[in-house]
């Protein structure tokens, strides 16, 4: 059986930017469909602003693949999907990290068949805001993405 980790990255009192855990949060209330690629387990954590302190969890069940899902301001409109390869990383804005998600990503691909990235464009993330809706709409689209295993279908960030 193949194993997928997603890690909801951001702060769920910073508006759009809680957009990954709001993701683990979706996962958790919805169940794989039958139409989900066969075999594969899901296992979610919400990494809150510290997806560094699960480095262990990667060492541990070296999953084959790793989605983690971030608030990132790409100037797209609010609430688009875009995966994030590695080159653009550097270029965008993840504000709530004090490790850097490239250095991350580094260290956790050793352990790793696989890691995507995906960012959720933020249409705001002002403290104590809550999360717009179109962040919202495309927390739901992307959580059946991740349940149908159809996040490959997300367009890379040009």
């Amino acid at each position: 059986m193949s194993l997928t980790i997603v890690l909801g990255i951001g702060n769920r009192l910073g508006g759009d930017d809680a957009a990954g855990t709001c993701v683990i949060d979706e996962l958790s209330r919805r169940r794989q469909p039958a139409k989900a690629p066969p075999l594969t387990k899901i296992m979610t954590i919400d990494a809150g602003t510290a997806p560094e302190s699960y480095t262990s969890v990667m060492r541990q069940h070296r999953p084959d693949l790793l989605i983690l899902v971030d608030a990132a301001d790409m100037g797209l409109p609010a609430g688009v999907l875009r995966i994030i390869t590695p080159a653009k990383i550097s270029v965008l804005s993840f504000t709530t990290h004090s490790m850097p998600l490239s250095m991350f990503i580094s260290y956790v691909e050793k352990f790793c068949g696989k890691v995507v990235l995906v960012g959720v464009q933020p249409e705001q993330t002002e403290t104590g805001q809550r999360i717009s809706d179109a962040v919202r709409k495309s927390v739901k689209k992307l959580s059946a993405a991740i349940l149908e295993g159809r996040v490959a279908e997300i367009p890379a960030l040009e």
